[in-house]
Formats: C-alpha cells, structure tokens, sequence
C-alpha cells in the first residue's frame, strides 16, 4: 500500500475543500524511492525557513510513499495567480537541483481526474 505524510501551515488541513486551498492547485514532483527521502527533507526546509519568495501563496506540502515511486507536492493558495505559481515551482526546482519537468495541476480538476477515476 502506502503512506501519506504532510506539512501544513497552522489551520490549513490537507484537504481540497479547506476553504484556504480551495481555489489553489498543486505541484508535483515523482522520485524513486532512494532520492525522495532527501527532497522531502529540503522541501520541509524550504518551506520552515520561508525560503520561497511567494511563501505566503503556499499551503503545505504532502509526500505520497507508494512502492517503488514517491510524489511529493506543494499545496498553493490561487491558482489564478500564475506569477506566483510560476515562481514558486521554478525556486522548488532550484531548492531540489531537479532536472525532470514537473507538473501543476488546478485541485477543481485533480477532483474532476479523481471523480472520473472512480465511476
């Protein structure tokens, strides 16, 4: 199976429907299991000493241990501010020296995805 881990600011539940994240999306980066120890730690560290210029549009971050792959992800705020958005996925990119494209994905649609995924 797997385990689910996360890192939110106080008052904000890792939730689509928390009323903070509601209007944000996520981004995602994967990792084999040998390299995502250590990414989780400097994503924490990242996100605990206010590394990100647009710190204040970040909710939390989640890692998803599944396997033989693990997925962390930053949790955001407004997806419609994509200067924001923008800036906070290329400094993760920077904090993690991660090579490989990441991905944002609006949580209304992650929810469409997740809807459809179960009928």
């Amino acid at each position: 199976h797997g385990a689910d881990f996360y890192c939110f600011k106080h008052n904000i539940e890792p939730k689509w429907e928390d009323p903070i994240c509601a209007n944000g999306g996520k981004w995602t980066m994967n990792f084999p299991k040998e390299k995502s120890d250590k990414s989780w730690l400097y994503t924490l560290l990242a996100l605990i000493g206010e590394q990100f210029d647009h710190g204040d549009e970040i909710c939390g971050a989640v890692v998803n241990i599944r396997g033989k792959q693990e997925r962390i992800s930053i949790w955001t705020k407004n997806a419609s501010n994509e200067a924001a958005q923008v800036s906070i996925g290329k400094q993760w990119k920077e904090f993690l020296d991660y090579n490989n494209s990441i991905g944002f994905i609006i949580h209304e649609d992650a929810k469409k995805l997740d809807r459809n995924a179960k009928n």
